[in-house]
């Protein structure tokens, strides 16, 4: 070591290399909003028109299910059917190499498109990411508006803003949404088909296959070989009208032209966009992963400004979403908080210390210890984002610990001499051993648990702690060095002895006043760990109520307490109570930063979007009048739900009344519209009307492989039900929360003896209904005029209703029949989704009981017990809620809060030699606890990630703080002093350090209360100090309560 201190100059270089690489990568190293994050998920997805989701299940979610199976390393397949369309999740094992099995997938996938229905989009994969990063993933979004039909804004699009955009580096991929290609529409003549004997699913094949490019073979010339290529017969409409068809069974022909009629349109979509009254196109863009988010951005908004010059009059491009913008402002107020955070940490060491080199030394240790971590992390292929970044403050307060720790230890009795320097150094530096490397290891402990996380946590928490990890180790590095370096060398020697005057400083009194608290605590020993207890509070408010008292464990004299628990838990329950009633888990709804007017018209299934659109074009025509007040408004159209619309309004236009006269204005029209449910809220308004309310307050689930004997099954569980009086609206086809809850389909039932005795077949006679029941009849893409565009063929009928279906004649072969004589066709309540796992459907059930739960319970489970089930399926009762118990996640991170636990102190007794000091740095926890509590409901926070992150933050600083008392306490042992004369001691000489680095972690997350606006940041700051303010306080009040020999320091 004494070598070692003697190098100034390889010492010097060494910081030199590390300030020069550290700022240098600094500006190299990615920074992104949230990590790259993916889990061992795969995604397939397929839309199909609005085809019902029991047939989309069959031809489509079978299908890709077992092709999916034939995949190594599956764990588990969840698939996910609504109407018109499929979501199949492949859940694979851990460490499964997923990128290879998505390549598999994908020829599986190609080897089943000749089976998938022709009209049936193609597929696409993705890889699964958390949900809490899922609103973190699009990069940037635009919107593309004007005066103009949807075609040509695709093709504008497509030629101008595309390929400019593919063409930086960095964009994997911009994604065209909101216009769909045009289409080639052969309309039939119904009757015409059937005069002539027709089929026009032959016909629209031929013309297909015409429009396609066609292999003719190759021809060899010389050493060569070329291949024969055909090009599409058709090169507009009017070639495809000249078409000539054979008559069966004739000679004669007839053009296409005198039983159809062929034009290009736009495609019957189900859905509009609309921006300002326009047609708008969603311009989105996905980034390469690992690139540089904000390079990458500012980039883009360049391009896209260059862009905007020269588009066309009536053209409007806007920029809807920018995930870096937040990001940038966080940096930039990150960057204005931490100058004011150094420079009152700089304050407060020279206010506790008053001397110049003392905050210099500590900041400098804190500032190279950050550059040395970014280092490492540039090094480990990480980036900057919100969970590295969490890591980073996390580690804050410990920087300054372990520089304080190792400054005290050394810094007191520096001799003159520089040589004398070394040889004090040498002989104090092992004194800060002990507690530096008992804090930055109990720390890392904390997290070793994790390898035993779950994958979605663990996703989560391994960045977070690799950042830590890396940012501790590194300050240990720098403080065991940098700090010696600098006291040695970088310190001026002093020529002129200074005579020392006593002053009574700031340091000293409050030493006093500590050590005449630790002489008064001594007579309260009993009575301080009693109302601690009170105030923390005896969490029995966690165990659930026994819901019958003749099959519990419990106790009868205990049914006391349950009877009455809405009384007693809040007096026993203490701050802890409190703490879990009133506060909420999680991110709360992200608050926009503008206000909006919402409307929201939830029209009945089957109604056409023109219909919708009449109503939402009320609410532009009103709208007009206003868009002064207006930013810009923006509609989407679906026949799925109906129709959103939203108002920005103007911050200047807040104060007027012209935003406040539309409000009323879509009020007053939303309770003229009729049939639809409607919505209207914003400016503190709300006012909704039909969409009834209720829920039910009974579930049964149903779980089986056959989908048919699952619904037979719930039939017979309805049946017996309705025979109780008590229950009401029972509901075999209950869906979640988001999905309407008013879908229904027809069924039509053929009478098969009559088929065969007039000669007919089902597949003739559905061939025969193709075209009138499904106007959107794709017959996949085709190249037609210089672009691709949907086939479609279909006959002249604009809508079909349930008579036309059944009494119209129709003509097969040589046949004429009418459905009516043959079959039924009847309406009835259907899945709204059809949800599968490992190949086992779910069905949900649902009623309201008219009585107490213990009767409804009662009532449900003798029923069900008298149903005969179906072999390999299974019923279950009641909600799956959250319970201690059973919830596989809370008991994931119980086990991970205990194994944290036992690392911490197996870390601590070693260091130490002793396992009750280690017990003692463990029983500092809750001290933490309660400042972090009574923070988050002085303040009304919710307990997010910041949250969280800032706890770990004051539960380390806390720990070292203890860790760094015990340690002093044990070498007083060794001396032989004991009791509270021990302790006096341990005050005296730990004192200024605990106080330094509590109030330097506390003034330095200070500016984020005073001048934050993010939400993650502030929250994390406020419970910081709260929790550091009083678990510090504490930690002094009950650290030797109880050594009782009491011996004057003299």
């Amino acid at each position: 070591m004494r070598e070692l201190l003697r190098r100034k100059y390889l010492i010097s270089f060494f910081y030199l290399i590390v300030c020069i690489v550290g700022l240098s990568t600094w500006m190299i190293i990615p920074v992104e909003n949230a990590p790259e994050l993916n889990l061992p998920r795969i995604t397939v997805f397929y839309s199909w028109g609005n085809t019902a989701p029991e047939i989309v299940e069959q031809e489509i979610t079978r299908k890709v299910e077992s092709v999916s199976n034939n995949l190594r390393d599956v764990k588990e397949i969840r698939s996910l059917t609504q109407s018109g369309r499929s979501r199949v999740t492949i859940e694979f094992n851990k460490n499964a190499p997923v990128e290879f099995r998505s390549l598999e997938l994908r020829e599986q996938l190609v080897s089943i498109e000749q089976a998938l229905p022709p009209s049936v989009s193609p597929a696409q994969i993705t890889r699964s990411v958390p949900e809490e990063l899922e609103d973190q993933q699009t990069f940037i979004v635009y919107t593309l508006s004007g005066d103009m039909d949807g075609k040509a804004l695709l093709e504008y699009a497509r030629q101008s803003i595309k390929t400019k955009l593919l063409g930086i580096e960095g964009i994997s991929e911009v994604v065209l949404e909101g216009v769909d290609d045009p289409a080639l529409i052969i309309e039939y003549d119904r009757q015409a088909l059937e005069k002539y004997n027709l089929v026009a699913s032959v016909i629209s094949n031929e013309i297909r296959e015409k429009l396609s490019w066609r292999t003719s073979g190759y021809i060899d010339s010389g050493s060569s070989r070329f291949g024969l290529v055909l090009p599409p017969d058709f090169r507009n409409a009017t070639e495809i009208s000249n078409l000539k068809l054979s008559l069966p069974g004739s000679i004669r022909q007839l053009r296409l032209s005198d039983i159809a009629t062929v034009y290009v349109s736009d495609y019957p979509s189900k859905s509009i966009r609309r921006v300002n009254g326009s047609t708008a196109l969603t311009i989105r863009l996905n980034k390469e992963p690992g690139a540089d988010a904000m390079g990458l951005a500012e980039l883009v908004l360049a391009e896209m400004e260059e862009i905007e010059r020269v588009l066309p009059d009536g053209m409007e491009l806007r920029l809807q979403v920018d995930s870096t913008e937040e990001l940038r402002e966080q940096f930039d107020q990150l960057s204005n908080q931490a100058i004011f955070s150094a420079l009152l940490v700089f304050l407060v060491v020279l206010l506790f210390i008053r001397k110049i080199r003392a905050p210099i030394v500590i900041v400098g240790s804190v500032f190279f210890s950050i550059l040395m971590s970014i280092i490492a992390l540039y090094l480990f292929d990480y980036t900057l984002n919100v969970i590295t970044l969490a890591g980073l403050t996390i580690a804050l307060g410990m920087l300054i610990d372990n520089a304080v720790v190792v400054f005290e230890q050394v810094n007191p009795g520096l001799p003159k001499d520089r040589l004398d320097r070394v040889e004090h150094v040498k002989k104090e530096l092992p004194g800060s051993f002990v507690p530096v490397l008992g804090s930055t290891l109990t720390t890392v402990g904390i997290f070793v648990p994790l390898l035993f996380a779950m994958e979605e946590l663990r996703l989560f928490l391994v960045p977070l702690a690799v950042a830590l990890t890396i940012t501790l180790l590194c300050s240990v590095i720098i403080a065991f060095t940098w700090i010696p370096y600098a006291l040695i060398w970088l310190t001026p020697v002093s020529k002129k002895e200074k005579t020392k005057v006593k002053k009574k400083s700031i340091s000293s009194r409050l030493k006093h006043i500590a050590l005449r608290t630790l002489i008064f605590r001594s007579r309260l020993r009993w009575i301080l760990p009693v109302l601690l207890i009170a105030v923390i509070g005896n969490p029995l408010f966690v165990i659930e109520t026994p819901d019958d008292w003749e099959d519990t464990s419990w106790p009868e004299l205990t049914q006391i307490y349950f009877d009455n628990r809405d009384d007693i838990d809040p007096l026993i329950g203490g701050l802890t109570y409190k703490f879990a009633k009133e506060t909420y888990f999680g991110s709360p709804w992200r608050r926009d930063t503008e206000e909006k007017i919402s409307v929201y018209i939830r029209s009945p299934q089957g109604t056409p979007l023109s219909e919708i659109d009449k109503i939402v074009k009320n609410y532009e025509a009103i709208a007009k009048p206003y868009t002064n007040a207006f930013s810009y408004y923006e509609a989407q159209l679906s026949e799925d739900f109906g129709a959103y619309l939203t108002f920005s309004v103007e911050n200047e236009y807040l104060s007027e009344v012209d935003p406040y006269y539309f409000l009323f204005e879509a009020i007053y029209l939303s309770a003229q519209t009729g049939n639809f449910a409607t919505s209207v809220s914003g400016l503190a308004q709300n006012h909704s009307t039909g969409f009834g309310g209720g829920s039910s307050s009974q579930r049964i689930t149903l779980t089986g492989y056959a989908y048919n004997e699952l619904y037979d099954l719930a039939r017979e569980i309805q049946r017996r039900l309705e025979k109780n009086r008590r229950v009401r609206e029972v509901d075999i086809n209950n869906s979640s929360y988001y999905s309407r809850d008013d879908f229904y389909q027809y069924n039509l039932e053929l009478n098969d003896k009559k088929l065969l005795a007039s000669g007919l077949d089902r597949r003739t006679m559905l061939s025969a209904l193709a075209m009138d029941i499904n106007r959107e009849n794709s017959l996949g893409k085709v190249e037609f005029e210089d672009q691709e565009m949907y086939l479609i063929s279909r006959t002249e009928n604009d809508r079909l209703y349930e008579e036309d279906l059944m009494e119209r004649m129709r003509k097969s072969k040589d046949l004429s029949f009418d459905l009516e004589a043959f079959g039924t066709i009847t309406k009835e309540r259907a899945l709204t989704e059809i949800r599968r796992a490992n190949q086992s459907y779910e069905r949900v059930i649902t009623f309201n009981f008219l009585g107490n739960y213990r009767m409804a319970q009662n009532f449900t489970e003798t029923m069900l017990e008298e149903v005969p089930v179906p072999v390999g399926a299974k019923i279950k009762y009641g909600f799956s809620g959250f319970s201690f118990n059973d919830d596989e996640q809370t008991k994931n991170l119980w086990l991970i809060a205990m194994l944290s636990i036992l690392s911490v102190w197996m870390i601590i007794s070693a260091l130490l030699e002793s396992w009750s000091g280690s017990l003692f740095v463990i029983l500092t926890i809750p001290f933490s606890a309660v400042g972090i509590m009574l923070g988050t409901l002085a303040n009304d926070l919710s307990f997010d990630r910041g949250a969280i992150a800032g706890a770990l933050l004051c539960v380390g600083v806390v720990v070292n703080n203890a860790i760094l008392l015990i340690h002093q306490r044990k070498t007083e042992s060794e001396r032989g002093i004991g009791g509270v004369r021990a302790w006096y001691k341990v005050f005296r000489q730990k004192l200024r350090p605990v106080l330094i680095t509590t109030t330097t972690t506390v003034m330095g997350l200070l500016p984020m209360v005073i001048f934050g606006t993010d939400e993650f940041w502030e929250n994390l700051a406020i419970v910081v100090i709260w929790g550091l303010l009083f678990s510090t306080t504490l930690l002094f009040l009950f650290s030797g309560l109880w050594d009782r020999k009491l011996i004057r320091d003299k």
